[in-house]
């Protein structure tokens, strides 16, 4: 039998025990942060524009920006055409609503240069290989963030009356290294969007405006990975977009010497993972033939 001094202290040894293996876990907890960030999707994720996804109890915003230039036009005859890409990318993962953290944000910023080359298959169909690697920085300590992209995107388009019908399989592969491991991420994802548009009834700078709905699946063979705020892996490989697109048949009229792009608003969600994605520019480089609103019949 044990007595009531013995008891005393063994009940003092397993509250110090305990308060230090809860400490532990607290300060564990308050330090998680920038590992839970997946740094390769939020290199890809915005493509042209603004994009914003939430996993979990963290909340993810990104701005991309991108530019192309020419460096061999796509022009008719021609077995390919050569352009170099330059993309910003500015994102912003938010932990505020996770009272344990220390850290409420993880900020990144990324420049990343690459190139694309162009290979037509027919006059409705287009080869679009594509590498990038760049550079990024970020203020939760990770250091020297690498970011690497390889794709191959391909459109395919088909007539039918008076509509556009799309479809643009793409494989492609983003990741993230830095040395002291902690962003360093692979993903491969397969999508292949579909897409229906129509032309619009009036012109704009000769130039025939269309509208459209936009469905895209997606499937990441070896699942985008997550760290909960518990510290387990949560893996996420499915993904559906569905949207609406704005923009023109033919290349669009130029504002000075910008071309107007295409504007698509979609809707992200499946396996977990939900998301808005606002795309400016990115269109399709395969055209139909001229159009106008007076052929119709």
């Amino acid at each position: 039998m044990i007595s009531p001094r013995r008891a005393v202290v063994i009940s003092v040894a397993l509250s110090g025990v305990l308060q230090g293996t809860l400490s532990g876990q607290e300060a564990a907890t308050a330090d998680r942060g920038p590992e839970m960030v997946n740094y390769a999707l939020e290199m890809v994720y915005a493509e042209s524009g603004y994009g914003s996804y939430s996993v979990d109890e963290q909340n993810t915003q990104v701005l991309s920006i991108p530019v192309s230039i020419w460096i061999r036009n796509l022009e008719p005859g021609r077995s390919f055409g050569l352009r170099l890409r330059l993309t910003g990318v500015i994102g912003f993962t938010d932990f505020d609503t996770i009272d344990d953290f220390d850290l409420e944000s993880v900020r990144l910023g990324a420049l990343i240069p690459g190139i694309e080359v162009m290979v037509p298959l027919s006059e409705t169909s287009m080869l679009r290989p594509y590498l990038d690697a760049g550079i990024g920085v970020n203020d939760a300590g990770v250091e020297d963030l690498w970011a690497f992209g390889i794709g191959l995107r391909t459109e395919f388009i088909f007539p039918w009356k008076e509509w556009e019908l799309g479809l643009e399989p793409r494989a492609q592969a983003s990741i993230t290294r830095s040395s002291d491991g902690i962003a360093d991420e692979e993903i491969a994802s397969i999508t292949a969007k579909m897409d229906a548009r129509y032309p619009l009834w009036f012109m704009i700078g000769g130039k025939t405006p269309d509208a459209g709905l936009y469905f895209e699946p997606g499937f990441y063979p070896e699942g985008l990975e997550f760290t909960t705020i518990t510290g387990q892996e949560d893996s996420i490989d499915r993904q559906y977009e569905i949207g609406v697109t704005l923009g023109f048949r033919q290349p669009a009229p130029k504002i000075w010497f910008v071309r107007i792009p295409r504007l698509s608003v979609g809707y992200r969600f499946g396996d977990g993972l939900t998301g808005l994605r606002i795309r400016i520019g990115g269109d399709r480089a395969t055209r139909l033939p001229e159009y106008s609103p007076d052929s119709r019949g």
